[in-house]
């Protein structure tokens, strides 16, 4: 039977981009994509897309917005269908802080039991928690994790961090959340971990990062054993002992996501462990290229095997088919993805030949 792609693409003339929206792709069993729609959005910048698991409804923030959108999805067609919004939560007024930006949400997941929304306010400094009231709609922002920033002096703004990512743990009882320490609200680097139950978040570790380094995306490996942690600025990958017991985490090593010698800028984007525990896989912007590392499996740390070129320029987002076979690079500068075929044995991409076309593209979902 076939599958379908959801590609969220940037849209606003601020951030250079060349999107329409939301491009919906149709796969066959050949391997073939074929265009199924494209959708306009009153509200800019479709960045990140996010399924339930019975595949009916997609969940779409908007990048330098406030909104999150309900699409509805047709199970025979694939086709999507705009049902609802709902706000993010009033932006954050500190003084250093750009309001073009608003809240910037940058990402979304679903609870566990999918009763709430989680959602990453990167300009605001907090997590979101809206209701999954039924499945068109969405409360308001029911509670704000506010993440904190350096002590503020007396009289001040309260400091806040950029939260970057939400990923649950496969216990499904805890979540990793990078936070970059960016100037403007005198931010704090780090990754903080919370125990999400029935409800409530709350916090049970955090790490601090070098300053300046940016983390800004997460994995967890598939036994649940390390987290991965790749920061934006100083391209560091930084591995964890992940307890699920206590939900505390344990540094042990930090190398580069660059080859040795790269000195241009180059700024880190996507982290991703295949399903089989063997390899990781992170996206550099600049270098614009994927490295490829081997997961040590007494471990958990990594030895750098290659770097592939993405296949294009900018890889702002990068994932796996469902079936692990095939690797993505979603292309923002140069409108395209890349597909690659995943060696299992040696864990290398090589390109298919096969490129799609999908403008500023930021994000994939797959059903």
């Amino acid at each position: 039977m076939p599958s379908y792609a959801y590609i969220g693409c940037r849209t606003s003339q601020r951030r250079g981009a060349r999107g329409r929206g939301i491009k919906v792709f149709k796969i066959d069993e050949t391997g073939a994509w074929s265009l199924l729609q494209t959708l306009s959005s009153s509200q800019e910048n479709p960045s990140w897309l996010t399924c339930n698991a019975a595949a009916t409804r997609l969940y779409v923030i908007h990048g330098d917005g406030n909104r999150v959108s309900i699409y509805k999805r047709n199970n025979l067609t694939g086709e999507l269908l705009w049902v609802a919004d709902q706000t993010t939560g009033p932006a954050n007024r500190h003084p250093g802080l750009d309001p073009l930006r608003r809240n910037n949400p940058v990402h979304a997941v679903l609870t566990p039991d999918e009763k709430y929304l989680l959602i990453a306010n990167h300009e605001s400094g907090n997590i979101a928690c809206l209701a999954v009231e039924n499945e068109d709609s969405l409360s308001a922002p029911l509670t704000f994790t506010h993440i904190a920033g350096q002590p503020a002096a007396p009289g001040e703004a309260e400091n806040l961090s950029r939260p970057h990512e939400i990923i649950f743990a496969p216990d499904n009882q805890h979540f990793a959340l990078p936070i970059q320490g960016r100037a403007a609200g005198m931010g704090i680097d780090m990754l903080q971990i919370y125990r999400y139950q029935r409800g409530e978040i709350i916090k049970t570790d955090e790490v601090k990062l070098a300053t300046g380094s940016w983390p800004r995306h997460v994995d967890f490996h598939p036994t649940g054993r390390w987290l991965y942690c790749l920061t934006e600025l100083a391209n560091i990958l930084n591995v964890f002992d992940y307890n699920a017991a206590q939900g505390k985490i344990t540094l042990k090593q930090t190398l580069s996501s660059l080859p040795d010698g790269w000195r241009p800028r180059s700024d880190a984007s996507e982290v991703e462990v295949h399903r089989d525990g063997h390899f990781l896989y992170a996206a550099n912007r600049g270098h614009d290229s994927i490295g490829i590392f081997r997961i040590n499996q007494q471990d958990g740390t990594l030895t750098a095997t290659e770097w592939v070129h993405c296949g294009g320029k900018t890889p702002r987002f990068a994932t796996f088919s469902p079936d692990g076979l095939y690797f993505y690079s979603a292309n923002e500068e140069s409108d395209t993805l890349c597909e690659f075929s995943v060696d299992s044995l040696s864990g290398m991409l090589r390109e298919t030949g096969k490129t799609i076309l999908a403008e500023s593209p930021t994000c994939i979902c797959f059903v």
